[in-house]
């Protein structure tokens, strides 16, 4: 990834942060904030998907660490998302409205697939290596 694309990256995920972190503490639509997600979010994917294009000459342990780290993020949420349902039905967290979770769901989405990237790129390769 040429460092240009990384900034973008970063820049992109930074809007999405803020801008989801003003619509949960608002709980509130604003259209402005709302269509700087819209820019932040096309920055995000526009570079994750040329990142993980096939037919690319990127490095494959660095696609497979983000196939991975992916695959991860979408376990990780799913799990958030059901302990945030048995914990509404144990009237817990009843107090968030629709808006709130949506942005909670989408901050928690990006962070975990970051999160899981920088964990495999420290790794070094997702497979498991066998004991010596």
């Amino acid at each position: 990834m040429a460092d240009v694309d990384k900034y973008i990256l970063w820049v992109g995920s930074a809007i999405v942060f803020i801008t989801l972190a003003l619509t949960f503490f608002l709980n509130d639509l604003n259209f402005y904030v709302i269509l700087v997600f819209a820019i932040g979010v096309i920055l995000v994917l526009g570079i994750l998907t040329r990142y993980s294009e096939c037919g690319n000459k990127e490095d494959e342990r660095l696609k497979k660490i983000a196939a991975f780290s992916m695959m991860n993020s979408w376990t990780s949420i799913f799990m958030l998302l059901a302990m945030l349902l048995v914990l509404s039905t144990m009237n817990i967290f009843t107090e968030l409205s629709t808006i709130q979770i949506m942005c909670l769901v989408m901050f928690m989405m990006l962070l975990v697939y970051y999160g899981w990237y920088v964990y495999y790129g420290f790794k070094g390769d997702v497979e498991q290596k066998p004991a010596k």
